[in-house]
């Protein structure tokens, strides 16, 4: 499965000597959103996430970054009025991932590190464990795909961890791309690939 031409995806690592420009890029309320993050993890995650999505919807607008209409709510998916655009951004340790597309769009972001052996147990039904053969003999590394190809659904869907992952369907194709029943009987198509020890999963309605 190749990605639709509709979708364009920015990755981005965080560097010191950039965030400078970075913070100009923000809006009045994205300023206050960041100086009220006590973590400086948390602070560079945001600011390395708006970035990522400003850069990218700049591109696609034909505009600055800073002139990107970009609205980001506690609690909520970002938004882009006025554009008919959407964006979702994800990130994990220092590094962000921004996509957009004309139409709904999720993006996560894992780092491939152990995590606790029950962790199947919340990503997947029963019916779907059939689904680790696609990863060969490690089923840590299954599981974190699996559950990164969710986790894009979910924050395509504006949900999050609201909505357990074991209420998804998830059909494999191969260990990279297939498809997200829901419950209401529509489906999402997502995408994955692995960079420096990172899964970046996109998910999208198959029937935009």
């Amino acid at each position: 499965m190749e990605l639709p031409e509709s979708i364009s995806w920015h990755w981005l690592r965080y560097d010191l000597s950039c965030e400078p420009r970075w913070r100009s890029w923000l809006s009045e309320d994205e300023h206050r959103r960041l100086a009220g993050f006590r973590r400086v993890q948390r602070r560079r995650a945001f600011l390395l996430g708006r970035a990522a999505a400003r850069q990218l919807l700049a591109e696609r607008l034909g505009v600055t970054p800073e002139r990107v209409p970009l609205v980001a709510r506690p609690d909520e998916p970002p938004q882009v009025p006025g554009t008919g655009l959407f964006v979702s951004i994800a990130h994990a340790d220092e590094v962000a991932l921004a996509a957009v597309a004309p139409h709904p769009i999720g993006a996560d972001l894992e780092r491939i590190r152990p995590r606790p052996p029950e962790l199947y147990r919340y990503v997947l039904h029963p019916d779907e464990y059939s689904l680790l053969r696609h990863f060969g003999d490690d089923p840590g590394r299954a599981v974190i795909w699996c559950w990164a190809f969710k986790e894009a659904v979910l924050k395509g869907l504006g949900v999050g961890l609201r909505c357990s992952p074991r209420r998804l369907r998830l059909a494999l194709e191969t260990a990279t791309c297939g498809r997200v029943l829901l419950e209401d009987g529509t489906s999402w198509q997502v995408w994955a690939s692995e960079r420096d020890g990172y899964v970046r999963a996109l998910a999208w309605p198959e029937n935009r």
